[in-house]
């Protein structure tokens, strides 16, 4: 490659992550160009971008925006260490996880607004990661701005966010099979799991949910592909939202025919009462 890729990106963003991951595993050069989020949605247009999203590359003219497009664009700017399986069946299986998985990374961006409604540091903890201070300034001056421009963008309404979480339990079934298959975390990682992995590890930065999740081959699988995902979210999912999950839980079948329940289950309490931001 001549020149250097071009990333627009921001940090704390589990698809910029996403995108940041396959550009390492292919070798590729690049030079982050980090933008606001909020504000990032009438910059990438003025750019000449065709939509308001990061994460977005530019390499010799050519804009590729999207994790998916991006994933497809690079394996044919570099082919080697490819992102897809030669086999047909088994690119047919990875791109339907993928596929999959960027519905479970939109899934995720609303569960976290739904905790940044209620945790006050949840989103300068995420997405202040790797700015200047003057930067670090501006994101938690804006954030409640910035906070409810995101929900409406991605629709992360309440409703939303409690439909995610009881299906949450569903989806990490499916991502333990997945990996039991061997359509994740195999010997050569592939853009499924670029795509799915960031979302665990972004899940685990939160109290109310790293005790669902830690135990699990997906957490494992997390560790490896997307490790120092940064930032910590408070316990302030209300305990009526992460009923469906702890009951998911406990339906799952361990060695002696016990159900796993997280070690700190005993403070959920139905019903309770929680502040709203």
């Amino acid at each position: 490659m001549s020149g250097k890729l071009k990333l627009y990106m921001f940090p704390g963003s589990n698809s910029v992550m996403t995108g940041q991951l396959m550009l390492d595993h292919k070798g590729i050069d690049y030079r982050e160009v980090k933008v606001m989020p909020g504000p990032h949605a009438f910059i990438m247009l003025a750019l000449g971008f065709e939509t308001m999203g990061v994460p977005a590359v530019k390499f010799n003219g050519r804009r590729v925006q999207g994790t998916r497009w991006i994933a497809r664009y690079l394996d044919e700017l570099v082919p080697a260490r490819p992102l897809f399986p030669a086999d047909p069946v088994a690119r047919k299986a990875v791109e339907d996880a993928e596929r999959w998985g960027e519905e479970f990374q939109n899934a995720t961006r609303r569960i976290f607004y739904f905790i940044a409604r209620r945790d006050r540091q949840a989103f300068t903890s995420v997405m202040a990661h790797r700015r200047s201070p003057p930067m670090r300034v501006a994101l938690r001056i804006g954030r409640p701005l910035i906070v409810r421009l995101a929900t409406g963008a991605h629709r992360a309404s309440d409703a939303a966010g409690r439909e995610d979480l009881e299906l949450l339990g569903e989806r990490l079934d499916q991502i333990d099979a997945w990996i039991a298959q061997g359509i994740l975390n195999g010997s050569e990682l592939n853009a499924a799991d670029f795509q799915i992995a960031p979302n665990i590890s972004g899940l685990l930065l939160s109290d109310d949910l790293a005790p669902y999740i830690r135990d699990r081959p997906a957490a494992a699988f997390a560790e490896r592909v997307a490790p120092g995902y940064a930032g910590h979210l408070a316990a302030v999912i209300p305990a009526d939202a992460l009923a469906p999950l702890r009951d998911h839980q406990r339906a799952i079948p361990v060695a002696g025919g016990d159900a796993t329940v997280p070690a700190d289950e005993s403070r959920i309490e139905v019903g309770s009462a929680w502040p709203r931001a």
